[in-house]
């Protein structure tokens, strides 16, 4: 053998340094952080092991091992498939380099770099004194043999009945959750597959006579990245906006977690929930159309932004997909609040709603139904002037400068003795908490805590009366019981009686069960736990 093929060793004995790696994850697995797959696992590992006396070929090997190792400890995690974060490739490109430095830093934070140098340090001494590849091997097959992985795939049982279900009717105040005997792919696949066509059938009505009713308008705020979770998270929950409302969804499902979708199921909301792809093509009638629906009764369009509207091609696509006609309301005049997470200006909310309440005192339409997106919660964006904070402080801060605003507009509008419903409907959670499948402020899969968002509806005007208290709606609820709220306010004709009962107003309206879509993620309620499907076919039990 020559002198440039001598053997020399390159890594301490057995696994050398590759022990710190499979440590890490066995640490991580046993808090339930990650799961484990064995066979990926013990291939890395026997791969790592398996003796190669030419030192070239070793270093070649243990270069070759990082990758894998990367791909495998991904695989072992609950993070959406690598393949979502390549399709969103474009979107992440379009943030500030700051932003990305930030989501970056929630993957591997101060803390965990020095709990990995305490951890690499105590490997150092220890290995001087014990074959730690051993204790690492013995623990991988204790993982194996004695413990199950955290996310099990579901039993496979063909022709396996689907029994007992509470199927979804077109008008129900059922708020019974649905069973099923036993869970498995094919059975949630039939679920969700029946639960779109039973949607397909349903719709909302609003009948031409409803406009007999005195003016009045009707807002919508739409608003980007608040959930119930986010709100608790903040210590919000108890804020004064919402004992304003008359009604308030306990039980509302977002169906999605990311704005351009959820924008287009609130305008679609007169027809039952539609599959995720569905949305970015016709609707199956008009009637679907929410704005479209209120101006066959004389209501005209309005659309405001506290942002300009191109990230992602938004307000194009809430025009094409959502029918909005008419054109976004001029921003010019208005003083930059934040600087969004792309680099562009965010406004403040209450300068931009009491703009549009002006300029709408002064016009002559007879009654407007009017759209507002608000981007302010979003998360990676900057208050102007404001001294930098964590991304959960600063999230704390803007939520409670963003729910402070809409109650002082609320106090406006009931100064102003004008007729207007305002209906609040938030697009989906911020995600702050994060969980074992995505870090904070990640929303590539709808998860429960993300969908779980506060409707609600206030209803103004001079002298009218509310009979009764705020109503609670907690039933399973969806973008169709708003819809058949809006119609049932106007088939009442509240401001010609000058009263109106909640209760009334809010009973029998249609439920909805908790299905919620992203491209490429689907995640559904059944028996009371939440179960996610990242294929379109096969599923798992959300991690909690």
């Amino acid at each position: 053998m020559s002198q440039n093929t001598k053997i020399v060793p390159f890594h301490l004995s057995g696994l050398g340094w590759w022990n710190l790696y499979f440590i890490v994850k066995i640490a991580l697995y046993f808090k339930g952080t990650i799961g484990f797959h064995p066979i990926d696992n013990f291939a890395l590992l026997l791969f790592i092991l398996v003796p190669i006396r030419h030192n070239i070929l070793n270093v070649i090997r243990h270069i070759m091992a990082v990758p894998l190792a990367a791909a495998v400890i991904y695989y072992d995690s609950f993070l959406p498939p690598f393949q979502r974060l390549i399709a969103q490739f474009n979107q992440l490109m379009q943030f500030e380099f700051s932003y990305q430095l930030e989501l970056i830093g929630r993957f591997m934070s101060l803390h965990s770099l020095m709990g990995f140098f305490v951890l690499a340090t105590g490997f150092y001494l220890l290995n001087k004194f014990f074959r730690v590849t051993i204790f690492v091997i013995a623990t991988m097959v204790y993982i194996c043999f004695l413990k199950q992985t955290t996310m099990v795939p579901l039993p496979i049982t063909p022709n396996q009945q689907i029994q007992n279900i509470q199927p979804t009717t077109t008008n129900t105040s059922s708020s019974q959750p649905i069973t099923v005997p036993l869970i498995n792919d094919e059975v949630l696949n039939n679920l969700k597959a029946d639960f779109f066509t039973q949607e397909a059938n349903r719709k909302v009505t609003f009948n031409t006579q409803d406009s007999k009713d005195a003016p009045f308008d009707v807002l919508f705020l739409s608003i980007c990245s608040v959930a119930w979770d986010d709100i608790k998270m903040a210590n919000l929950e108890n804020h004064p906006l919402f004992k304003e409302f008359d009604f308030m969804f306990d039980n509302f499902n977002a169906a999605t977690s990311y704005s351009g979708p959820a924008v287009l199921r609130l305008l679609r909301a007169s027809c039952g929930q539609e599959a995720h792809g569905k949305l970015f093509s016709p609707a199956p009638s008009q009637q679907c159309y929410l704005f479209n629906d209120l101006k066959k009764l004389g209501f005209n369009e309005n659309l405001l932004m506290n942002h300009n509207g191109l990230f992602d091609d938004f307000i194009n696509l809430i025009k094409k997909d959502g029918d909005i006609q008419t054109n976004l309301m001029p921003e010019k005049g208005f003083t930059p609040y934040e600087k969004a997470f792309d680099g562009s200006s965010i406004y403040r909310d209450k300068q931009v709603l009491n703009h549009w309440w002006q300029q709408r005192l002064k016009s002559d339409s007879n009654k407007v139904v009017a759209l507002y997106n608000t981007l302010s919660l979003h998360d990676g964006n900057r208050i102007i002037g404001a001294p930098s904070r964590s991304s959960t402080d600063s999230y704390k801060y803007r939520l409670k400068n963003l729910l402070d605003d809409l109650y002082d507009f609320f106090q406006v509008l009931k100064a102003s003795n004008r007729n207007i419903v305002v209906a609040l409907v938030p697009e989906h959670g911020a995600g702050m908490r994060g969980d074992k499948m995505q870090i904070s402020g990640m929303r590539e899969i709808p998860a429960k805590t993300i969908i779980h968002t506060p409707v609600g509806l206030k209803i103004f005007g001079p002298g009218i009366k509310r009979i009764n208290n705020q109503v609670h709606i907690k039933g399973p609820s969806s973008y169709l019981a708003l819809s058949q709220l809006i119609s049932n306010i106007l088939s009442n004709n509240i401001y010609q009686s000058k009263t109106f009962d909640p209760s009334k107003l809010a009973h029998d309206l249609p439920t909805t069960r908790i299905v919620a879509q992203n491209s490429g993620s689907t995640v559904m309620k059944v028996n009371g736990k939440y179960y996610v499907s990242l294929d379109g076919s096969t599923w798992s039990e959300y991690p909690e």
